[in-house]
């Protein structure tokens, strides 16, 4: 029996579904990983956080707003 051209032969446990299996289980392992390795911040470090991105979502609000007064200035 003659095979089809292009069509090759693969070993059990080497198709798209095993090639899939395994990389889904190598994705949930690293991330077990970094689950195990996290931890809770503590109140410093919470609020350390919520000040620093406070500060970000103000600034880049801030300037966003310069940009768009600048816009509605220039265009009326």
């Amino acid at each position: 029996m003659a095979r089809a051209r292009g069509v090759t032969a693969r070993p059990a446990g080497q198709g798209p579904v095993a090639s899939l299996a395994r990389k889904a289980k190598s994705y949930i392992d690293t991330w077990r990983s970094i689950l195990i390795l996290a931890r809770r911040p503590d109140e410093s470090e919470f609020n350390l956080l919520f000040k620093l991105n406070l500060l970000g979502f103000t600034l880049v609000g801030g300037i966003g707003y310069i940009i768009h007064l600048i816009y509605v200035l220039l265009t009326s």
